[in-house]
């Protein structure tokens, strides 16, 4: 099903109960899309995804059970262009807006995080503050199977970006890029 994740684990330097939060008002959306299976009634999806609070914009498919990590109210973060497609099981961190542009891909497996933390002191590395950035995928750009994209990343309008790659920088404009951390591989035909 598509999951409301609480990212936001501490609150007056405590640690929170990390339990998972599912929206009263959206359950039902939130429940109905994990009922289809992957790859079906990709409008039907899109009109769930809405109702959860999401702008997924016309001709959006969504292809099978997203992932929504970040406060009760993460779905407003997340802006889905037309004609963009999103496969399943794709994990979105809305601490901060996720803008995917008209016609970009967006592959299975995908992570796309928003948010970070500094380091803190050797008792607690992970410090307790969330540092949120937002993340834009330009027109057209295609993200393959398992990548990760980083908090604060442009994707330039119509660059690829290989399956399983990490991408942790601003990719140029129909750029190609593959790799841990993701490095150019090759300038892609305008």
């Amino acid at each position: 099903f598509l999951a409301l994740h609480n990212s936001d684990h501490f609150q007056a330097g405590e640690l929170r109960d990390a339990a998972v939060v599912i929206d009263e008002r959206r359950g039902f959306f939130v429940a109905a899309l994990g009922l289809l299976p992957d790859f079906a009634l990709p409008a039907v999806r899109s009109r769930l995804l809405r109702a959860a609070g999401a702008d997924v914009r016309a001709r959006a498919a969504i292809l099978g059970r997203v992932h929504l990590v970040g406060p009760r109210d993460a779905a407003r973060n997340l802006r889905i262009g037309p004609d963009a497609i999103v496969g399943p099981d794709v994990v979105f961190c809305l601490d901060e807006r996720i803008t995917i542009g008209r016609g970009a891909s967006i592959g299975p497996r995908v992570m796309i995080y928003t948010a970070s933390r500094a380091l803190g002191p050797e008792t607690r590395r992970m410090a307790p503050t969330v540092t949120p950035k937002p993340v834009v995928v330009e027109e057209g750009a295609w993200i393959g199977l398992a990548a990760i994209i980083l908090p604060g990343v442009r994707l330039g309008r119509g660059c690829v970006v290989q399956a399983g790659a990490v991408v942790t920088t601003d990719v140029a404009p129909n750029t190609f890029v593959a790799g841990n951390p993701a490095t150019v591989l090759d300038a892609l035909p305008a």
